[in-house]
């Protein structure tokens, strides 16, 4: 049991890593496509008693997805020569730091992270990601996640004008490029018509979606509902990058004690309460 929810972590997380950092998306909808069932592949070489000590080995992510690499817009990002468990291991190591500006996570990602906690109710302390300066993951550490994944800012609906700079139909991936020269990333959603969009490539246009943020307020990305082409009125509006408005909701704000004169003793018994039902009745008559 124990096994099967760390490897189960494991799988999910590399996954997710390799997609967020090729697609600036760790899930979407369906089944994983084959090239990332490659990229996040990894085998188990090695068990040893005691501590439990699992050895884990990921080909490098040019040796098995190279064509998509090549595909995808954020390829200057990422090191060819490193595999899914390095993703993995930076992720995991920037969201427990807490890093603001950290495009290696994302709401989505940290949830998986915070099924580590799963482990600890097998009697396990601690678990360590990493052969040099391993990262640590214990009570406080789930905690932590959990802090940060309350802590980015929510979704929003918005709208962004930019030119459509680049658009891939094989992901649904697109970038705008708004007139303060901010590159922003987006994910066509089902409801978009990709063949529609081809005549739009390099021209303005409009984008309406939901946007997600990174735990700075900073725009991760834009999961449009709408993509059209824009008028001179709305690039005047929207193209501005998106910035949250509503805050984190701190449910320990709304916890507060009531006291006799606050909260439901403020109103109960400030009525006189002396009306009969005939005045209430005779009141009603003169107002209609």
């Amino acid at each position: 049991m124990l096994l099967r929810d760390l490897l189960d972590v494991v799988v999910d997380g590399c996954q997710q890593v390799v997609r967020l950092h090729v697609e600036g998306r760790s899930t979407a909808q369906g089944k994983p496509p084959a090239w990332l069932e490659r990229a996040a592949a990894f085998e188990v070489v090695g068990l040893y008693e005691g501590s439990t000590v699992l050895v884990l080995e990921a080909p490098a992510l040019a040796q098995v997805a190279p064509q998509r690499l090549v595909q995808s817009d954020a390829v200057e990002t990422i090191d060819h020569g490193r595999s899914s468990l390095d993703l993995l291991e930076e992720s995991l190591r920037d969201a427990i730091a807490g890093r603001t500006e950290s495009d290696a996570f994302d709401d989505r990602l940290i949830r998986t992270f915070e099924r580590f906690s799963r482990a600890l109710h097998h009697g396990i302390e601690v678990v360590e990601l990493g052969d040099e300066a391993p990262i640590r993951i214990d009570a406080e550490s789930i905690e932590a996640l959990g802090r940060l994944r309350r802590a980015i800012p929510p979704d929003q609906h918005v709208r962004v004008a930019g030119k459509l700079d680049v658009l891939r139909l094989s992901d649904r991936m697109f970038t705008t490029i708004l007139a303060s020269g901010a590159r922003l990333r987006g994910v066509a959603g089902h409801g978009v018509d990709l063949s529609s969009l081809g005549e739009l490539w390099g021209q303005d246009v409009v984008v309406t979606g939901v946007a997600k943020f990174r735990l700075s307020g900073s725009l991760l990305r834009i999961e449009a509902e709408r993509i059209e082409r824009a008028n001179d009125r709305d690039l005047s509006l929207w193209s501005a990058e998106p910035r949250p408005i509503f805050g984190v909701l701190d449910e320990r704000a709304l916890r507060q004690s009531q006291g006799p004169r606050s909260g439901i003793s403020a109103v109960f018994g400030q009525l006189a309460g002396v009306e009969t039902d005939e005045d209430i009745i005779e009141a009603l008559d003169r107002l209609s």
